[in-house]
């Protein structure tokens, strides 16, 4: 049995713990119903409203803890909150108890996602060193790697590169490797390994299928943005997307790196979505913020109208 204020910080974060599973459910279920809406997002509002769904969980967590903290210590600032906000026995806390069992479970579940990733980043960072000294630098930052299959990515967080094969050199066109290249620098520039990588680690909270669904929306959105970076005025949107399909046809039997989380590459990846974008035949529209704004509050709300309730309906099934 734990007392006093270190008890008090224990019950925050079972509070913080139950909130945030609430807050994924809700998010969950948003998702489920809204996921054939993200296509139709513009590509930067596809982004913002993608990272905001998946860090949404933790911010609505912290922000309904400090609420419950606020209800505890001091009425001064809401009033209404103590009708909801309130914590039985805050400054008790049995380890032995429903709430124990939560925090131990929430500390593996968190250290395990943590460790995987870690270990999944040092394995990549070996991977990387191997295969820049196999490879002969092209240009600053451009590695051709020797291999007959067809294959160009990016890898690397702080000294980011890309590779290209010998196979796909051989098989492309100069102005196509033009496309090729200038797409793989987008994803450098725009740090999009790195991204990719932490918006992984996000969507390990939620469920497998949902989070291949947030992942592939994403994929798609940097997908597209880097396509989108390499048109101007000598490279038209048409003559990307004829090299993407070409690509796509090269490597569709043979990727290195398809479905990795720590490089972004130039393949098959959502493509059908990739070449309507870049023939001008969807139409992308900006995020509706009023929208955004509503589920924000109502996720919150959700949040703060059953937390209360489901440490009741806890406490009516386990000992506290």
């Amino acid at each position: 049995m734990v007392t006093g204020q270190l008890a008090v910080w224990l019950n925050i974060i079972t509070i913080v713990i139950l909130a945030f599973v609430i807050a994924n459910l809700t998010v969950s279920a948003i998702v489920s119903l809204l996921t054939q809406k993200f296509i139709s997002l513009q590509v930067k509002s596809r982004k913002i409203v993608l990272w905001l769904l998946v860090i949404l969980p933790w911010l609505t967590s912290i922000f309904v803890a400090l609420v419950f903290l606020n209800g505890y210590t001091s009425a001064t600032i809401f009033e209404a909150e103590l009708d909801y906000a309130h914590w039985h026995h805050m400054s008790v806390f049995s380890s032995l108890s429903w709430h124990g069992a939560t925090l131990i479970i929430a500390l593996i579940f968190t250290l395990y996602i943590l460790v995987k990733k870690l270990i999944q980043l040092k394995r990549h960072h070996q991977d990387l060193a191997q295969l820049t000294s196999f490879s002969k630098p092209l240009t600053r930052g451009v590695f051709e790697i020797e291999l007959a299959e067809s294959s160009a990515f990016t890898a690397g967080f702080i000294d980011k590169k890309c590779f290209i094969t010998s196979g796909m050199l051989k098989e492309m066109t100069d102005e196509e490797i033009a496309v090729i290249l200038g797409h793989e620098r987008a994803h450098a520039k725009m740090n999009d390994p790195l991204k990719k990588w932490l918006f992984s680690i996000f969507t390990a909270f939620f469920i497998p299928s949902l989070a291949a669904h947030l992942k592939l929306h994403m994929t798609l959105a940097m997908e597209q943005a880097a396509d989108n970076a390499v048109v101007n005025n000598d490279i038209t949107s048409t003559f990307v997307a004829s090299t993407l399909v070409k690509a796509a046809r090269l490597n569709a039997l043979y990727s290195p790196v398809k479905n990795n989380e720590l490089v972004a590459n130039f393949g098959a990846d959502v493509l059908e979505q990739r070449v309507y974008f870049l023939l001008g035949q969807l139409n992308l529209k900006p995020v509706n913020k009023m929208l955004t704004v509503v589920l924000v509050i109502f996720i919150l709300a959700v949040c703060f109208s059953s937390i209360d309730g489901v440490h009741h309906l806890i406490e009516t099934v386990l000992s506290h």
